[in-house]
């Protein structure tokens, strides 16, 4: 095997420069445990950015996709597919939505959201083609969803973007009510901004939302790349707050580490795509959707309640740690927990890095804010452990 040194040099000379490695390289993991080329062992609280729900190495979904690829790893969607058909039940089986589309991948489901709803007004012979999304909202990397998320940071170098994207301040329901007109079309939120910071929706806004969208017959487009499939302590983030969205989105968590997303939609809305009107060569492919398969069953076999139940234990710890001036605020639901980070004393790039000399695994979001995200495996002796560590930091910082 080659130094690490050796590959940081190879890295260096063949991959485009777009992510700030962090001075580690993993080369395995078992449950919610990293190992980097060394042997050194992580505990890891970022699961690849909220996308190892079943932690790695799990035995179940390596013996899924193994037996999968033995039997087929690619199948044109041109053709019927047995494990997409049972996976496209078991995901909509007890939901509210009538029909799926699977990709690759978050920026891709939101790309096709998208398009769903400009194609549902299209039948319809109206033209509504303004989407309402939030500022600080991050829904993709694509030139749509760049253009939908409102972070400028993501799209002020590639424009001409794609137009029509209002973005309205979060949690604020007169910009939001300033904002409609007989143009807009759709809605796109998150029910928690993971990318922005971990900042939840409040539940009067989001209802609020809800029902002007139905007053106005706009489209109500819920992100859940990063909430959903349990993250946030329920199977959707958006069942904390009782609102029926007419489109949802996933990805992240929903393979648990093999690529697939998913566009969820009911009602009319189900029946806008016809043939030729989206596609995509790899989406739901049977080893991805194997994965899910798996996902799927374990979230509805009891890990769904362990989420809630270890992220309840999570937040009070958590709590602990607001006597540190360092502290700001912490937030979030489920295993999708943020801390921010007081600016005037600390930086989260400070925090995460001194983190990661101590063999834990944290990753950054916000303004200035840490993300904890772990595998849903994750146990209270590692919750404990980690809190510690990081508690010995900020006692230190002045």
């Amino acid at each position: 095997m080659k130094t690490f040194e050796q590959i940081k040099q190879l890295d260096k000379k063949y991959y485009m420069p777009v992510f700030n490695r962090f001075d580690v390289c993993f080369t395995h993991g078992q449950g919610c445990k990293l190992y980097d080329i060394e042997g050194k062992e992580y505990i890891d609280f970022g699961a690849g950015i909220a996308v190892n729900c079943l932690g790695h190495n799990d035995e179940e979904l390596a013996n899924a996709i193994s037996e999968q690829a033995k039997k087929a790893i690619h199948l044109s969607n041109l053709y019927y597919s047995p494990v997409q058909t049972e996976c496209a039940q078991e995901l909509l089986k007890d939901t509210i939505f009538d029909k799926v589309f699977f990709c690759n991948s978050g920026a891709e489901a939101n790309e096709g959201a998208i398009k769903l709803a400009r194609k549902y007004y299209y039948n319809k012979g109206q033209i509504k083609p303004v989407i309402i999304t939030a500022k600080n909202s991050f829904h993709g990397r694509t030139l749509a969803t760049a253009a939908a998320t409102g972070q400028p940071k993501y799209s002020q170098a590639y424009k001409p973007l794609p137009e029509k994207f209002i973005h309205t301040p979060f949690n604020d329901i007169k910009a939001f009510k300033d904002a409609i007109n007989d143009d807009v079309g759709a809605v796109m939120l998150e029910v928690i901004q993971g990318e922005g910071g971990v900042i939840p929706a409040d539940y009067e806004y989001i209802r609020e939302v809800e029902a002007l969208c139905k007053q106005n017959g706009i489209l109500l487009i819920i992100d859940e790349v990063q909430t959903g499939m349990g993250r946030a302590g329920k199977m959707f983030g958006y069942e904390h707050y009782g609102i029926t969205p007419d489109i949802v989105t996933l990805a992240k968590g929903l393979g648990a580490g093999v690529p697939i997303g998913a566009i969820l939609t009911r009602g009319e809305c189900a029946q806008a795509f016809t043939a030729g009107d989206h596609g995509s060569t790899f989406g739901g492919n049977p080893l991805a959707c194997a994965a899910a398969l798996v996902v799927i069953k374990r979230l509805k076999n009891g890990l769904i309640d362990y989420v809630k139940e270890i992220g309840e234990y999570f937040w009070e710890k958590l709590q602990s740690l607001k006597k540190y001036p360092a502290v700001k605020e912490i937030r979030g639901k489920g295993l999708l927990l943020g801390l921010e980070l007081n600016s005037d004393i600390v930086s989260a790039k400070d925090i995460i890095d001194k983190m990661l000399a101590n063999c834990y695994i944290i990753i950054g979001c916000g303004a200035n804010s840490v993300r904890f995200c772990p595998p849903f495996i994750i146990q209270k002796n590692h919750i404990d452990g980690m809190i510690e560590c990081l508690e010995a930091i900020l006692k230190e910082v002045k």
